[in-house]
């Protein structure tokens, strides 16, 4: 006596199933409408992945820094006359005999931390400003922005006091980031080594501490392009300075 109550075939099989089985092809309406979502997608993807970068896509603390000595010197040239750029200098530069001759007040206090923002003209600010950008930008993505600048401020101090140990007589302002930025090269130097991008030679860094402590005093010998004296006492103070505070700081 059979039990399929008419949902079975004679062989046993639910025509059910079949149905469930087919599978169904889309018509040609719905083939064009999926591909041209498809195309549409794709050209979504093909612009973003293809979006241009900024020509200078600076970290913000790098940027910052890099606005406020374009901002100084802009307004240091453009607004003051040369007997006030004088007056400028003289009181916050950094000059070795204000601690040892001549004491001049406020300005001894004040040059250590000032002289590092003003530079004597547009190729000064513009040799500091790309060494920022190079050195700066990095150093602020591996160690952060606030522990960048701290390294960057310290080693200026660092070289106005290498300036000085050297020279404590000295009647020559100082002024420049070149410090500052020379500290800042030690930490990138530091920062490829880590990253095994340096190699990993029998004497490691030094090799390039030295390149850079003979660069800083040929430059010191022959001067700038425009003729000027350069500081290389500084340049070099501030180098060693980053080399020795990079630890520190980092701790922070």
């Amino acid at each position: 006596m059979s039990t399929d109550n008419g949902k079975h075939n004679g062989n046993g099989h639910d025509p059910d199933d079949d149905e469930d089985n087919v599978i169904r092809i889309p018509s040609l309406a719905e083939r064009d409408k999926i591909r041209r979502e498809a195309e549409k997608q794709w050209r979504r993807d093909y612009r973003a992945s293809n979006k241009a970068e900024p020509m200078i896509n600076l970290p913000p603390v790098t940027k910052m820094m890099l606005v406020v000595l374009l901002v100084i010197h802009a307004v240091f040239e453009l607004a003051l006359d040369p007997p006030q750029q004088y007056w400028v200098f003289e009181h916050f530069g950094f000059t070795p005999e204000y601690y040892t001759q001549a004491f001049p007040g406020w300005p001894a206090f004040v040059g250590p931390f000032s002289y590092m923002f003003f530079h004597s003209n547009w190729l000064h600010v513009g040799m500091n400003s790309v060494m920022l950008m190079a050195f700066g930008a990095g150093v602020e993505k591996w160690m952060g922005g606030g522990r960048m600048f701290l390294l960057f401020f310290l080693c200026g101090l660092a070289a106005a006091l290498i300036h000085f140990v050297l020279s404590p007589f000295s009647e020559h302002t100082m002024i420049g980031a070149s410090g500052g930025v020379s500290g800042l090269f030690a930490a990138v130097m530091i920062m490829l080594q880590q990253q095994g991008r340096l190699g990993a030679g029998k004497y490691g860094i030094w090799p390039f501490v030295a390149l850079w402590i003979g660069i800083s005093v040929i430059f010191g010998l022959l001067g700038s392009p425009d003729g000027s004296a350069v500081a290389w006492t500084a340049h070099i103070g501030g180098f060693l300075a980053g080399l020795v505070l990079l630890k520190p700081v980092l701790r922070l």
